[in-house]
């Protein structure tokens, strides 16, 4: 009985270790967040102008055709409960993407894509994990947005989208394809798994770093353009 309730409370210990976030995990809950409510608005708005077209329809009906009547009028609120109801309850449907979905996908996309990938594996990964893996999604979030100023043609293009749609998938499904006995906390399994998680967050706040460098660079040489154009002797020509 004590070996049970002990267990018990291991897998409790273990499952809010899942939960609890970090700084960067919090934010990726607030973007999620943020992007599940972009997508209600959508629906919402969505469903308005389902509902307006109906009873436009409806209006001009009635001015060109005849009164709708009672029976109308039913039919009426009933097609534009059930349009609207379609739209506001209607969700897209997201599958569990492939690693070779996520590693051929644009550019621009792989971040994104595997963010909502990692976020759906963390209750499957040990609860020592959390902090690598929120530091990763706050990393996958900047990539984002840096990496749709890249062309496929650059090499640091390349790095990105073998590190982030290959290397990052391939180090979780290797890990979770270790029977569950060998998993354990303190494991070596988990060890490996933490050590991989680490190795590539640097390298993703390398690259991110990077192109952050790049920017500044290209900065740097349009002020010295400008300096040499526009300025003779410290005096605006």
């Amino acid at each position: 009985m004590a070996r049970e309730v002990s267990d018990i409370l291991k897998r409790a210990d273990d499952m809010f270790g899942r939960l609890a976030r970090t700084p960067e995990g919090r934010a990726a809950v607030m973007r999620r967040a943020r992007r599940h409510t972009q997508s209600l608005m959508r629906r919402v708005t969505n469903a308005g102008i389902a509902v307006v077209v109906v009873v436009v329809a409806a209006l001009l009906f009635g001015i060109f055709v005849g009164p709708l009547g009672i029976n109308g009028l039913l039919l009426l609120a009933l097609a534009a409960l059930g349009l609207g109801g379609f739209f506001l309850l209607r969700t897209p449907r997201i599958d569990m993407p492939t690693t070779q979905a996520m590693k051929s996908a644009d550019l621009a996309a792989i971040p994104r894509r595997v963010e909502d990938w990692l976020e759906r594996q963390r209750r499957n990964l040990p609860s020592r994990a959390a902090k690598q893996v929120d530091e990763i999604l706050l990393r996958l979030e900047v990539l984002g947005e840096q990496l749709g100023q890249v062309t496929s043609g650059q090499p640091i293009a390349g790095d990105a989208r073998r590190l982030i749609g290959e290397h990052l998938p391939r180090l979780v499904d290797t890990y979770l394809k270790v029977p569950q006995a060998y998993r354990a906390s303190g494991s070596e399994a988990e060890k490996q798994l933490l050590d991989g998680l680490v190795t590539i967050a640097d390298e993703l706040r390398r690259l991110s770093e990077q192109l952050v460098r790049g920017d500044l660079d290209a900065l740097a040489v349009e002020g010295k353009f400008l300096e040499q154009r526009y300025r003779e002797n410290g005096t605006l020509t």
